[in-house]
């Protein structure tokens, strides 16, 4: 018989203790092998056990869960789930820079009536079992901190209130610039992030982000973004025009679509298991732009738009997947790879200079044309 998971829980709640060990617990493949209040006692905990995967709180009194997931993933990678029981900004914030130091996902804290917390302990349980077998790697950037240090609410970066829509055209005929479709699940939002980052200013393509998250946390995963992006980073309502020098974020629980005046249309229909779909929204992007349409497929599990990819590409549009050195799950990139949908396999590093200079080689051809 197999070894049971072995997971350390922490969070500064002892009563959240007891309810995340006890739904953990209902499941024989899980065993919680101990838990701590405060980060400085959860790095101690994991140096001396080496679980299999930590659930995470983001507020605690010592070390809050920035600051440790920063110092484990620089000397200790272990697999972190982080666990928050708030959406307000300063939450959402410190947990997305979690995601960006090396934690894999974040989902809200179980609650509710019995039957809920039942539902939310499933669904806990399912995450620890897929997340346990990522292999993560070390991150430096940790080590240029003590491990002592403490990040007190004062020192964390107030998030900023995204930049107020302007008003979308009523209609648009065939859009003229380039469409950037980005795709992403498990260790996600730090790859978006370093794809964004290595796009300029004024980019002449628009771009949407379709990532794999809980929900609740698009919007927050959009705030985020809109700090280290050159580009604004929006989350689009249904009609929403698409626009060149904009990123806009699938909202979750959504699927992004493509209306044939260029807006955006969020359809809810229960077509695929998950939503959003990437698939779906670079099938759309094939459809709309054809060789003006660019597709990334990034880190995460399973084939979710390794078909949408392939579409982009038989519309000759250019596609480029993740690779496996730089991928926290190589599941995605790998089977788009593997379907012959990927033109050029790149570092995350380096596929937003790359995007950059593709979408600046097209401009050309457009102006001439018109």
């Amino acid at each position: 018989m197999s070894q049971p998971i072995r997971v350390v829980v922490v969070d500064d709640s002892a009563l959240a203790r007891s309810i995340i060990t006890d739904l953990l617990e209902r499941d024989s493949a899980i065993q919680v092998v101990g838990s701590a209040g405060d980060g400085r006692a959860a790095i101690a905990l994991v140096q001396e056990l080496r679980p299999d995967i930590v659930t995470m709180d983001v507020r605690m009194p010592v070390m809050d869960g920035l600051a440790t997931t920063e110092y484990l993933m620089a000397y200790c990678p272990t697999p972190i789930l982080v666990l928050t029981a708030s959406l307000a900004s300063h939450d959402v914030d410190i947990t997305f820079k979690m995601l960006g130091a090396g934690a894999l996902e974040v989902l809200e804290k179980p609650g509710g009536s019995p039957a809920d917390l039942a539902r939310a302990g499933r669904a806990l349980s399912r995450r620890i079992k897929v997340l346990a077998r990522v292999k993560v790697v070390t991150h430096l950037r940790g080590r240029r901190k003590p491990p002592s240090a403490t990040l007190p609410p004062a020192a964390a970066p107030k998030l900023a209130t995204l930049p107020s829509e302007p008003a979308p055209p009523t209609s648009l005929e065939t859009p003229a610039f380039p469409l950037i479709v980005i795709g992403a699940s498990t260790g996600g939002p730090r790859a978006v992030s370093q794809v964004l980052a290595g796009l300029p200013r004024g980019l002449g393509a628009a771009v949407l982000v379709v990532q794999h998250i809980a929900a609740g946390f698009s919007a927050g995963l959009a705030e985020w973004l809109a700090h280290t992006s050159p580009l604004p980073v929006r989350l689009p309502h249904e009609g929403y025009a698409l626009r060149p020098g904009e990123v806009l974020v699938a909202p979750d629980q959504a699927d992004l679509l493509i209306a044939a005046d260029g807006t955006v249309h969020l359809s809810a229909n229960p077509l695929l298991l998950q939503r959003p779909s990437i698939d779906i929204s670079m099938q759309a992007a094939a459809a709309m732009f054809g060789p003006r349409a660019l597709g990334v497929l990034l880190t995460g599990m399973g084939r979710d738009g390794a078909y949408g990819l392939l579409a982009i590409k038989r519309a000759g549009g250019h596609t480029i997947a993740q690779d496996e050195t730089t991928s926290t799950i190589f599941g995605m990139p790998r089977a788009a790879i593997h379907l012959g949908a990927a033109c050029e396999v790149l570092p995350a590093t380096e596929i937003g200079a790359r995007l950059a200079a593709l979408v600046h080689a097209m401009q050309p051809a457009e102006r001439g044309a018109r």
